[in-house]
């Protein structure tokens, strides 16, 4: 028991004890005796913290205009002048912090103040650990990081800055926060905030009896902690257990009317785990029970653009960013959306593309066709109509397609699907070579798939391995290839488990082992498959659908238990990759490149290049200079068909040299593909050529060889446009008024 603690337990009433003591008291819940030591403090020497403390109960119960009014005497009381010692200064600058839920500008002034108690103070940490709090709070990682940081220099075994610096890593995402949280814990075992963090942590990573156990230890602590019971009422939604969740919503309503950052923290929780419908009705009961709830107006706004709506998204996020005008995720998505709304739209059967205007006429050639397909095959395969239109944003910085998913540039993806929209990079958006736009659209259509059989509650590593499986399908060459370094961390027993494969995705230790939890989970998948018969997988998905867990549906639908899955699941690998594992270097030394095709060709072993080149393309679904230079040596050698298909593969990859077009189009015309043929001319248009007659003037001619005169009248009257003597053109047009061929 701490002394403040035993203190008040034994009824000392010394004056000096009064606020450490409601202090203690409020933390654990027992708000009546808080406020009556914090009573007993006023108009003592330690009156400005008593009111700090009055007016934070009055805000836990809801009564919040009069809190306000407090935290603004406060501040007045500062601004009247006068002395003021370190924790005089903490606590007005505490009052100024809460001031600035409502009042954003008095963030600046409460660091101020933390700064001046810092000044003032070198024996207690409190002044600096709100400040770095603060920072933490208004989306400065890097700032409060180094604050807290400065804290445990100063005070090596500080529970709160040890949390704090975990917290920051979760923030930045700079690796693990689990083991800082749980030094912080040893250093104090009742940190309410640790608990709380530690569930959250928990909960992110499926590990539900984990966050449960930590939020009753916070609660055991403190009943009414607002953050443990937030984590439950988390829990409770995420199981699908109403019941719970409105107990735990009535018992901080009794409190609270206007209590709002539980719904909050369960409109997190949904979005989490793709339950954007969900995600939104909770973010509006929080913002209709409490106006200034501006993380609920954030996640609002955020999840009506990912279910589509555009204007409803951007007019919450108008409302959270002028209550929170630090929250850069808000700022950088409303700054897109100005960028997004002058994007053209393209219609097809099924789809909606949504694209630059410079670049929509040349990608909407292969971006409609290929998500139809996508749609019949996944149909085919699973059954199911996702509604339609599906929205397809595709952008040409992926700093903006950063921001359309996560609200900050930076991440590693290729594209996301919310269900009814799905967002991904343009070709443009990377340099070519490092990535297959083709794969990624089939990717991502594919979990419009997955979301829609199973609700929206398909675990992470699921639909990321099936996506991936889908994409293997699709194209021989698309799909990640297994590599000496996936089989050597799967051997070494990095990887995890195929019963706990979401964590390979939650909090990967770096972006290699991320690359090979998705090629790891298409495997499994793949196991699965192999095991059970194609059609397990919509029997699993649809068992997620009903609220199973992993390990449920591993029992229910499989038949089997976790521990066995897993072991059947490692013998099976063992054998397919049984060549590879038993001399991974010389594995290593076997792969294709392109360097090493090109040493042949120069040695004269055409057919050695040709091999090489091929099993690079079927191994690299990125290889565009490879399927160039395979398909010239396959021209060279007559084989016309497969030098087809390594261009068209290319263009999955980059549709954005003329050249390629060019080369696509001899090929088309040879084989009286005219359909085909009208589609590389209209691309060789949409990328601008130098010489545009002669440009319109071939598609002109293929759309005559096509049977379309209409078309390929107005196309020659634009090269007569542009080259009004132009006398093949001038033929053409006479032809084709004349109605001869």
């Amino acid at each position: 028991m701490t002394v403040v603690a035993g203190a008040v337990a034994a009824g000392v009433t010394v004056a000096s004890a009064q606020v450490p003591a409601g202090d203690s008291l409020l933390s654990r819940g027992r708000w009546n005796e808080a406020g009556s030591a914090y009573g007993r403090a006023e108009g003592g020497p330690d009156s400005l913290r008593a009111r700090l403390g009055q007016a934070r109960l009055l805000e836990l119960r809801g009564r919040r205009d009069e809190a306000r009014r407090i935290y603004a005497a406060m501040i007045a009381t500062y601004n009247r002048g006068g002395s003021f010692g370190a924790p005089e200064l903490t606590a007005i600058g505490a009052a100024a912090e809460r001031l600035s839920v409502w009042e954003p500008q008095y963030a600046r002034d409460a660091l101020r103040l933390y700064d001046l108690a810092a000044g003032r103070e070198t024996s207690d940490p409190e002044p600096r650990l709100r400040a770095a709090a603060l920072l933490l709070a208004r989306y400065n990682g890097a700032e409060a990081g180094a604050a807290y940081a400065d804290v445990r220099r100063r005070w090596p075994g500080n529970a709160r800055a040890l949390l704090g610096m975990a917290e920051v890593r979760r923030f930045l995402g700079t690796g693990d926060p689990v083991a800082l949280a749980e030094s912080s814990l040893a250093a104090d075992p009742d940190l309410e905030a640790a608990h709380v963090f530690l569930a959250r942590l928990r909960l992110e990573t499926d590990d539900v009896a984990g966050a449960a156990r930590e939020a009753d230890r916070a609660l055991a602590r403190n009943p009414r902690s607002r953050d443990a019971l937030a984590v439950r009422a988390a829990l409770a939604f995420l199981r699908g257990e109403n019941a719970a969740f409105d107990a735990v919503d009535r018992a901080i309503v009794a409190d609270d009317p206007r209590a709002a950052d539980h719904l909050v923290q369960a409109a997190d929780a949904a979005a989490r785990v793709r339950r954007y419908d969900a995600a939104v009705q909770l973010a509006a009961r929080a913002v209709g029970r409490d106006s200034a709830a501006w993380r609920g107006w954030a996640l609002l706004g955020v999840n009506r653009m990912r279910l589509g709506d555009i204007a409803g998204g951007r007019a919450a996020l108008a409302v959270a960013l002028r209550g929170d005008p630090f929250d850069l995720w808000t700022k950088n998505t409303l700054d897109l959306l100005d960028t997004l709304q002058r994007f053209p739209e393209t219609a097809s059967p099924r789809f909606r593309l949504v694209m630059d205007g410079r670049e929509s006429a040349l990608l909407a050639l292969y971006f409609v066709p290929l998500a139809e397909e996508a749609y019949d095959s996944l149909t085919a395969r699973y059954g199911i109509r996702p509604a339609t239109p599906i929205r397809v944003e595709v952008f040409p910085s992926h700093a903006d397609f950063s921001v359309r998913t996560v609200g900050l540039a930076g991440i590693g993806a290729l594209g996301a699907c919310f269900g009814p929209v799905i967002v991904m990079d343009s070709p443009s958006a990377r340099d070519r070579g490092q990535f297959n736009w083709g794969s990624t659209l089939w990717h991502e259509i594919a979990h419009t798939f997955h979301l829609a059989l199973s609700d929206n509650r398909v675990p992470r590593w699921l639909t990321e391995g099936l996506a991936v499986l889908e994409e293997r399908r699709a194209r021989p060459s698309w799909g990640e290839a297994v590599s000496p370094g996936f089989l050597r961390a799967w051997a070494a027993d990095s990887l995890p488990k195929l019963s706990r494969l979401n964590e390979g995705f939650i909090r990967p230790a770096s972006g290699e082992m991320l690359a090979h939890a998705y090629l790891l989970a298409s495997l499994a998948a793949e196991y699965l498959e192999s095991v059970n018969g194609a059609a397990i997988m919509p029997r699993i998905l649809a068992a997620y659908g009903r609220g199973l867990d992993t390990r449920d549906m591993v029992r229910q639908v499989l038949g089997t238990d976790p521990d066995t899955l897993d072991a059947r699941f490692d013998v099976w690998m063992r054998e397919r990759y049984r060549r590879q594992l038993t001399d991974l270097d010389a594995f290593a030394h076997t792969l294709p490149s392109l360097a090493g095709a090109r040493a042949r060709a120069q040695r004269g072993d055409t057919a050695g290049a040709i091999a090489e080149l091929a099993a690079l393309t079927r191994e690299d679904e990125a290889a565009y200079d490879a399927n160039l230079e395979l398909a010239g040596l396959l021209d060279a050698a007559g084989r016309r068909g497969d030098a087809l298909a390594a261009l068209e593969r290319a263009v999955y990859i980059s549709p954005l040299d003329p050249a390629l077009h060019d080369r696509l189009a001899a090929h088309y015309a040879g084989l009286g593909r005219h359909g085909d043929l009208v589609r590389e001319r209209r691309a060789v248009i949409a990328l601008g050529p130098a010489d545009r007659a002669g440009a319109w003037y071939r598609l002109a001619q293929a759309q005559a060889g096509a049977g379309q005169p209409v078309e390929a009248r107005r196309s020659v009257l634009r090269a007569l446009e542009v080259a009004p003597g132009y006398a093949d053109a001038q033929d053409l047009l006479l032809r084709l008024t004349e109605g001869r061929p």
